[in-house]
């Protein structure tokens, strides 16, 4: 199944974790940020691919492991996006999270779907092309970057999908954020598409990537799953 919309009680248990885990201040700063957008925002998503495949990076300060609903609590405590249990939720057949670690605590979480997943800032679903896979809600810890994490992690789910018989893994990147950019260019994704959106007094107004009636080849944005 799909990675649905978060229901008002998720989004309610998955904000009190957020702010146990960073701190009310970056929430207050989120919310500040997404009024503003509410009001008046311009932005792009990228969207980049690459084939599956390529063996996964060695490092011996880093471990790369699918989460289970086990991972729950530490996914809690360490990333703070979800609850325990909202995450345990979100785990099926088509929809994994994959954890980069260390001895102590989890460094990165990244989610993965051969399915759709929705998507906030468009207001809709990215709908998977059959045979590949989407990552997404991508995050590393702040005292954790720069060490090339989101890369190692990458790599490790290109492989995974590979192991899985799937063909592409596609990617989307704001294309504000020129880190991440240059960490999954550094994992051999290319850009194929851009997907515009703005708001203006909260009216979404999404430019290109819708999908096709046909069969879809790229993954694209559907208002279902």
């Amino acid at each position: 199944m799909s990675d649905s919309r978060p229901s008002p009680a998720q989004v309610a248990l998955k904000l009190l974790t957020r702010v146990r885990t960073r701190g009310p201040r970056e929430v207050l700063a989120t919310g500040v940020g997404r009024l503003r957008e509410f009001i008046s925002s311009f932005d792009e998503l990228v969207i980049l691919a690459r084939t599956a495949g390529g063996e996964p990076l060695d490092r011996a300060d880093l471990v790369f492991v699918e989460a289970t609903s086990g991972d729950g609590v530490r996914y809690a405590r360490d990333i703070g996006t979800d609850s325990a249990s909202t995450f345990a939720s979100r785990l099926t057949d088509t929809t994994r999270c994959f954890l980069v670690t260390d001895v102590n605590e989890v460094l990165h979480a990244t989610w993965v779907t051969t399915r759709s997943a929705w998507t906030r800032e468009l207001g809709g679903y990215l709908v998977v092309p059959d045979g590949d896979c989407y990552v997404y809600e991508s995050f590393t810890r702040e005292a954790a970057r720069g060490r090339g994490i989101y890369p190692f992690g990458l790599k490790g789910i290109c492989a995974w999908a590979a192991e899985q018989g799937l063909k592409r893994v596609w990617v989307g990147v704001e294309s504000g954020n020129t880190a991440s950019l240059r960490a999954v260019a550094k994992a051999g994704f290319e850009p194929h598409l851009t997907i515009s959106f703005r708001r203006s007094v909260g009216r979404l107004e999404v430019i290109g990537g819708r999908c096709p009636e046909e069969r879809i080849e790229m993954l694209c944005l559907s208002s279902t799953s």
